[in-house]
């Protein structure tokens, strides 16, 4: 049962027209809001597209300004020559620069630490050297792909030895004294035999008596030994020919092994050196750079350190004979000793190997940039054409 005023309301035209118009009020509402809402949704979906290739963020130097590259005189990776830049790293760095479009200045510094320093302080946007990339490093910095695989190896000096130490290293040997005891029984064996046979056939050269018949049988061993021959005196009986060809061929033998003993001795054993490996490195003086993996290598391992700032300083103490040898890194040793090394000195073993990187602030935004240029750079063979050029073959 309605009650009066609902029949009223039904019933009358005019309120019936009200409830209509609030109905399509909130209808009107309704798709206000559907529409703002699907607004939202493409908004958000057009945002979360994934940015094309082309839309890859220039290097803050794109805008004008220079890249601030600190390097190191380190040849022959970079070094000054006649006002100019050169070396390895500089030369791979410029073409790098060419492929990222950037300008850039150069700073020099004295050492790796100074550099590690400057990009840490956020002074330097690159540093560039003969920076090995190592853990500790890496918690300070950022580097590069590696550019260059080194390691360390040890600039030593090859002295002359006495002509009584090569022969002990050369002959006085266990085997060398076997040999010549067989020698010696064999002559004893054969004088006799010799004169033996002879005596009665060839009384003239090879006396009936034992003492004169052996002197001259051994005098006859000797000089076919010496000389392949002895003059006016030779064995005539069958058996005395075919010991005395028998003695021939053991004489060739000797003399050959000799004459190769003697040879070793006068080429290879006459150069030695003290140092020739890294086992021999505890408590011998050895020289490197202040700062470098080869100074804490060295100090890990027992030897006597002296460090320098420079490498040249180090060269210097061992052409003064301050220190047994050098330890640094292997390319700058092998270079420096084919150019300015002094006679004797030669570079041996390879060992804690390392690579070479660029190094970089923390999450730098040229890291990933330049890594691609530099895997390009090594696809097109650039890189390999800088090492032929500055290393050789």
């Amino acid at each position: 049962m309605r009650t009066v005023a609902e029949r009223d309301r039904l019933g009358n035209p005019l309120m019936r027209g009200h409830a209509r118009d609030r109905l399509d009020g909130r209808m009107r509402g309704v798709r206000v809001l559907a529409a703002l809402t699907l607004c939202v949704c493409l908004s958000t979906i057009a945002s979360a597209q994934p940015t094309p290739p082309d839309a890859t963020p220039p290097p803050p130097a794109a805008a004008g300004a220079k890249l601030h590259v600190y390097t190191k005189p380190i040849e022959p990776f970079s070094f000054q020559k006649d006002g100019k830049n050169l070396g390895f790293s500089l030369e791979l760095w410029e073409r790098v620069a060419q492929k990222l479009g950037v300008t850039y200045e150069i700073h020099w510094t004295k050492s790796v630490s100074d550099l590690i320093e400057a990009v840490k302080a956020k002074r330097a946007d690159v540093a560039i050297a003969a920076i090995s990339i190592t853990s500790e490093r890496e918690k300070v910095l950022d580097f590069s792909t590696p550019f260059y695989e080194s390691g360390l190896a040890i600039l030593t000096r090859a002295e002359g030895k006495g002509v009584f130490a090569l022969m002990g290293e050369t002959f006085w040997t266990a085997s060398v004294a076997k040999a010549v005891l067989v020698v010696l029984l064999l002559f004893v064996v054969l004088a006799h035999g010799v004169w033996f046979f002879e005596r009665k056939v060839n009384a003239d050269q090879f006396p009936r008596p034992y003492a004169k018949g052996i002197w001259e049988s051994a005098w006859w061993a000797i000089s076919t030994m010496l000389s392949g021959g002895c003059d006016a005196k030779g064995p005539m009986h069958t058996l005395g020919r075919v010991l005395g060809a028998l003695w021939m061929l053991v004489c060739i033998v000797v003399l050959t092994y000799f004459t190769a003993a003697i040879t070793t001795m006068m080429t290879v054993s006459q150069l030695s050196s003290s140092i020739n490996g890294p086992n021999e490195l505890p408590g011998k003086k050895v020289a490197t750079v202040k700062g470098s993996t080869a100074e804490k290598y060295l100090k890990e391992h027992g030897a006597k350190v002296s460090a320098f700032d420079t490498p040249d300083g180090a060269f210097d103490a061992m052409n003064g004979k301050k220190v047994d040898a050098v330890v640094y890194d292997e390319p700058i040793l092998s270079y420096h000793a084919k150019v300015a090394g002094q006679p004797g000195q030669q570079v041996v073993g390879l060992f804690e190997r390392q690579n070479y990187g660029i190094a970089l602030q923390t999450d730098s935004p040229l890291r990933k940039q330049i890594n691609t240029v530099l895997l390009e750079l090594a696809e097109d063979g650039t890189i390999s054409d800088l090492r032929t050029k500055w290393f050789g073959n």
